[in-house]
């Protein structure tokens, strides 16, 4: 059921956008998908008036951070530091606002994190609803290494694709590591045999209901199909623990190989939401089963049976917690119609193109959140980034905000409200914005379709200085999701504090107007834009977009 938030009473929220693994920093494929998609709904249901929490965390104990380790010849906590930092600042510089970013390795919610995830599984163990399954996974004598997750490479046994770890990036399968086709190590282990290890599984009890509850969160029927198999090929079962050291450790099964708890996300949600009860201290747990907060999360589909089946199954399972009320889910995001690669590096990294470039953060949230891969894989173009932010923005928005300040200067400081000729057309904008944002549907591609179709609207007389501040009125509410400091700015300009709110967006105020607008987007190039590409692009592809 599609539900507005319009007209409802304040209500509590709590968003948590997948926590990223620290193995490197943020490019524009990740900040395109889960993260952007989660603060423009945050930034939208601020200005509905609910109480908005957005709290994270790094998956620091995901194999990749040993790969990386191993890479960088540094110990893997000092690897979860750097990049912990080092993704903060890529959030930040895109204007991704988390009211908490937690390092669970090491930080002092660490042991938290740990005893959470321990107590559950356990709780499960007690329930009767795990079992022990014996499976294969080729191990190293050379290194005493398991080769599973980021040290597994071969191909999937669904598409038979090019796979890594537990999962296709292409089908979005999640599989045993001796389903793998083809499979060999990734770092050249050598001396390997095939080890017998036993992990703990949890037995889904009724897969209609949890595939109906997944429908009902707002995942797409494609994620859907992705569950369904899952659960048909793992006969119902949802993995717990997986071989090796590095994670939060469970004991070693009964021929002594180590295991540690198999981490989807449901870990995160219980520490993520400690942070949320010890910080707002009137409320309860937002992940309690019979809480009163409304819960989010954000992810791509390489995590969706993770999220989606995982977390929902042991959230449901524990009878003490329920899974996320509602889920965003993405697919993809390509560089210049290649997949983002961080080994190769043909990536732009969220902060190099903001911080070593004049284009500023709204222009590229707004090409991002424009070309949103929320119900497909989309593409960054350079050169259509270029063109968007030279015609679109330097030339048509930036071109009518001055038009319409130019007006406003003509005034005597006397207050000024939408006019009725604009009231009825501003009012069907925020409708339309309400609906792109309904809880179980949202999508940024069609709030940037209803801001354009404001900034582009034809019948404003920007001679009337009452026309023109309905209009920049406008821009700010409908622009507040997707450009905060363009918002900002022009919400304070029109005489009102902080950022804009629904209740006042007809209310009467007096515009103080200053130049600072007058240049507020500057045109790109590709030269401009030079120091914040990857050689991959200048090698190829300069020449043709300079």
């Amino acid at each position: 059921m599609n539900r507005s938030l319009d007209n409802m009473p304040c209500r509590k929220f709590f968003l948590m956008p997948i926590p990223p693994t620290p193995n490197g920093r943020l490019h524009l494929g990740h900040i395109a998908g889960p993260y952007l998609r989660m603060d423009m709904l945050g930034r939208y249901l601020r200005s509905k008036g609910h109480r908005v929490h957005v709290v994270s965390a790094i998956d620091g104990f995901d194999s990749y951070v040993l790969w990386k380790g191993l890479q960088e010849n540094r110990p893997p906590q000092e690897v979860c530091r750097d990049y912990h930092i080092q993704i903060a600042r890529d959030l930040a510089s895109l204007d991704i606002d988390v009211d908490e970013f937690l390092d669970l390795v090491q930080g002092p919610y660490a042991e938290r994190h740990a005893e959470n995830a321990r107590r559950v599984v356990q709780q499960l163990v007690d329930l009767g609803v795990t079992e022990c399954v014996t499976e294969k996974v080729l191990y190293s004598k050379q290194t005493g290494r398991y080769i599973a997750g980021a040290w597994l490479l071969g191909r999937c046994p669904c598409c038979e694709a090019f796979a890594a770890g537990y999962f296709c990036e292409i089908c979005g399968a999640h599989f045993r590591p001796e389903s793998m086709l083809d499979p060999k190590p990734r770092v050249g282990d050598t001396e390997l045999q095939w080890r017998e290890v036993e992990n703990l599984f949890l037995r889904v009890h009724d897969e209609t209901e949890l595939v109906r509850q997944i429908r009902a969160s707002g995942a797409s029927e494609r994620f859907v199909s992705v569950i369904r198999r899952f659960l048909e090929r793992e006969q119902g079962r949802v993995r717990l623990t997986a071989p090796g050291d590095w994670g939060v450790q469970w004991q070693p099964d009964r021929w002594g190989n180590p295991r540690v708890l198999f981490e989807a996300g449901w870990e995160y949600a219980l520490t993520c939401g400690d942070w949320y009860v010890e910080n707002n201290a009137d409320q309860c747990h937002p992940m309690l089963s019979n809480g009163d907060v409304t819960t989010l999360v954000s992810f791509g589909i390489d995590n969706s049976v993770q999220l989606l089946a995982g977390s929902s199954a042991i959230l449901n399972a524990s009878r003490q917690y329920k899974p996320f009320d509602h889920v965003l889910t993405n697919y993809f995001y390509n560089l210049q119609g290649a997949k983002f690669s961080t080994s190769r590096l043909h990536v732009i990294w969220a902060a190099d193109i903001v911080e070593k470039t004049p284009a500023r953060s709204d222009a590229v949230r707004y090409f991002l959140a424009r070309e949103s891969p929320e119900d497909e894989t989309t593409n960054f173009d350079v050169e259509e980034f270029i063109r968007f932010a030279n015609e679109d923005l330097a030339g048509t928005l930036q071109e009518r905000i001055n038009a319409a300040c130019d007006a406003l200067k003509q005034t005597s400081g006397e207050q000024l409200t939408v006019p009725p000729a604009l009231r009825d057309r501003l009012e069907a904008a925020s409708l339309a914005l309400d609906r792109a944002f309904q809880l179980d549907a949202v999508s940024v591609r069609s709030a940037c379709a209803v801001l354009w179709s404001w900034i582009n609207f034809v019948d404003v007389d920007f001679s009337q200085a009452e026309q023109a501040y309905g209009w920049l009125k406008g821009v700010a509410y409908l622009a507040n999701p997707v450009m905060p400091r363009l918002a900002a700015h022009l919400w304070q300009m029109l005489g009102h504090e902080d950022m804009p709110q629904w209740q006042h967006l007809f209310s009467a105020s007096q515009p103080q107007v200053y130049d600072g607008l007058r240049a507020w987007f500057q045109p790109l190039s590709t030269e401009l834009l030079r120091p914040s590409l990857p050689s991959t692009l200048l090698r190829s592809e300069v020449a043709y977009l300079a």
